[in-house]
């Protein structure tokens, strides 16, 4: 039994994390802490039967958690998941892993020594309709791939929100690039490369709003994003091929229960497929789980995290 402690009631764990870890068998969440908002962790331990504490330190040096996820904003993750992996416990971390290459490549390079897993929440790889959409691409269904597009933005939030705060590492390309990067780096494999970027800002706002990005890998194959905070909602993947092409239209955010629907349009015309439901949120903490036992899978991770934070540097270096 992995029993495991939150650092802070963020929305997230508390809507999202918390339904999810109560259906992974092996897991048992001890306890939340929360130094700022105490009214959250009313909440929290009032909706769920865990220990409150009001000091993030002090349950990072509990020794009865093996683990410790970190759902704070990304300028955080750094300060809280190196604390807890010097302490000796393994790390879940919400996405970003930080929002640099250099201190991502730190936090690495400490669970490495004191043999531990880190795991970066992006939790949407792990719904069954990403391997289905790879096998249909594999298929010949819509040929040979010639290009393949992916978005996500969504519209404006509360001013507050953390999301457009540059101390608390706000900005599109940390928070809405890093979805369509990642599915990129699955579909185009570890020869993944930038090729062009653009991050757009407002002058209301100090953190960049919007952007777009072209990726390649070593076949030629190229992968455009567009993404955003202060659009229309977009949550799509389109690969095009040379016999028609493939679209669906919830490709990171599909929640339990949720069908996703596939459409395929060649000559013959327009086919729809209906793949199965999933809950890619708790896989994500079964994987979690697997990392800690299985030193393949975290080695897996430990490159997957090395090569999404390289990426995301290098859009920003272009960004800019």
């Amino acid at each position: 039994m992995i029993r495991l402690g939150i650092i802070g009631c963020a929305e997230i764990a508390q809507r999202r994390f918390m339904p999810a870890a109560a259906n992974v068998e092996g897991l048992q969440v001890v306890c939340v802490s929360e130094e700022y908002a105490k009214e959250r962790l009313t909440e929290f331990t009032e909706e769920y039967p865990v220990e409150g504490l009001e000091d993030h330190e002090e349950l990072i040096a509990r020794d009865d958690l093996d683990a410790v996820y970190v759902p704070q904003p990304p300028a955080l993750h750094h300060r809280w998941a190196k604390a807890a992996l010097e302490a000796g416990k393994h790390v879940l971390v919400e996405k970003p892993s930080t929002p640099s290459y250099d201190k991502t490549t730190e936090l690495i390079r400490l669970a490495r020594t004191h043999d531990l897993a880190l795991h970066e929440n992006y939790m949407f790889q792990y719904h069954s309709q990403i391997r289905a959409i790879q096998d249909m691409m594999a298929s010949g269904v819509i040929g040979d791939v010639r290009l393949i597009r992916a978005d996500f933005g969504f519209p404006l939030r509360a001013k507050n929100d953390f999301r457009y705060n540059r101390t608390l590492g706000g900005g599109a390309l940390l928070d809405a690039c890093g979805y369509p990067v990642r599915l990129a780096s699955i579909l185009l494999g570890d020869t993944i490369a930038v090729d062009a970027a653009h991050l757009d800002y407002q002058p209301e706002y100090e953190v960049d709003m919007s952007g777009s990005v072209s990726l390649y890998n070593e076949d030629g194959l190229v992968c455009q994003i567009g993404y955003g905070m202060d659009c229309g909602y977009r949550c799509s993947l389109e690969v095009w091929g040379s016999k028609g092409r493939l679209m669906t239209n919830r490709i990171f955010t599909a929640p339990p229960g949720l069908s996703p629907v596939v459409q395929i349009e060649t000559a013959a015309g327009t086919e729809t497929r209906e793949l199965a439901p999933d809950d890619h949120f708790r896989h994500s903490i079964e994987h979690f789980l697997t990392e800690i036992k299985d030193m393949k899978e975290r080695d897996a991770m430990f490159e997957s995290i090395s090569l999404q934070s390289r990426l995301i540097d290098e859009i920003r270096r272009l960004g800019r």
